[in-house]
């Protein structure tokens, strides 16, 4: 091989420095990505029909992504896969990575930049199309997230309601959770946010959203988990358990894209709520808003 791995290496590292891949290599690449709880207990024979290639195939990839066989490959997913149900684990490796003798902030962008570019393989296009077209259709938009993912669900509500979608974030856990399940209607949809573990809470979320008739969208790492949920549209985000790069990072950049496809489509409704928000704000503070170094139009 003409690249070297070590132990260390991340699933995705591994893959981009394995230079050129054959399609039926390609193919076993991204189902490890996309489903490596799966792949931790499949035979070689099991991983080839899942990818629709063969056993060779499956060996093949393994070795040319640095791992000694088949097993070693295995061994390494499932030590990620407990790595991402431990905090500490994760903020201890993401320390690990970092050069003592160099600041933080150099290999959290590179790592950033490789995440974010690990996301187009991930996210295709039939998802992405649904994903939109549910959260265009519904008449009101519920984002879940606790946690970190709380802040996030935050946000997405914010910027919906500015481009003038009704909007609100649950961020509840436990009873008052429940409170919140009751304003969901069939004509609604729910975006729920679990980057890297889907809590109980996620679970109950999701069966609820299915009961009542309203569509639902998840974003999460744990995408072999994602099958076991009743999640209408999954979005799978790339692993950020082993690099620099914060876990919320992905979601955040496809939430970010999900409020600009909605406003591209409602574009003369969206930018008339925004002059709304200033003409409110200009209220609110008594003075005109500056604009005067704007360009003209």
């Amino acid at each position: 091989m003409d690249n070297v791995n070590t132990s260390s290496d991340t699933l995705a590292e591994r893959i981009r420095r394995a230079g050129p891949l054959a399609s039926g290599e390609r193919a076993v690449a991204a189902y490890l990505q996309r489903h490596p709880e799966e792949a931790a207990v499949s035979s070689a024979a099991k991983l080839g029909k899942a990818t629709g290639t063969s056993d060779a195939t499956v060996i093949r990839t393994a070795r040319k992504l640095g791992f000694a066989g088949l097993g070693d490959l295995k061994r390494s997913l499932v030590q990620h896969l407990a790595r991402r149900r431990d905090p500490a684990q994760v903020l201890d490796d993401r320390v690990q990575r970092l050069h003592p003798a160099h600041a933080a902030l150099q290999p959290v962008i590179d790592a950033g930049r490789a995440l974010l570019g690990d996301v187009p393989a991930l996210v295709d296009s039939t998802a992405w199309t649904r994903a939109v077209d549910v959260l265009n259709e519904a008449e009101h938009v519920w984002a879940y997230g606790i946690g970190p993912g709380a802040a996030l669900a935050d946000q997405f509500a914010l910027s919906l309601r500015r481009a003038g979608k009704a909007s609100d974030a649950w961020t509840a856990t436990g009873f008052r959770l429940a409170d919140d399940l009751l304003r969901l209607q069939p004509a609604h949809a729910v975006v729920v946010i679990a980057p890297l573990r889907l809590f109980r809470e996620i679970g109950i979320v999701l069966d609820h959203a299915h009961r009542t008739g309203a569509h639902s969208v998840l974003l999460t790492e744990a995408t072999d988990e994602a099958k076991d949920t009743r999640a209408g549209t999954v979005l799978p985000l790339p692993d950020s358990t082993e690099g620099a790069a914060n876990e919320l990072l992905a979601p955040l950049a496809l939430l970010h894209a999900l409020v600009l496809q909605l406003v591209t489509a409602q574009h003369a409704s969206a930018v008339d709520h925004y002059q709304r928000l200033n003409t409110l704000r200009t209220e609110i503070t008594g003075t005109e808003l500056d604009l005067s170094r704007l360009p003209e139009p």
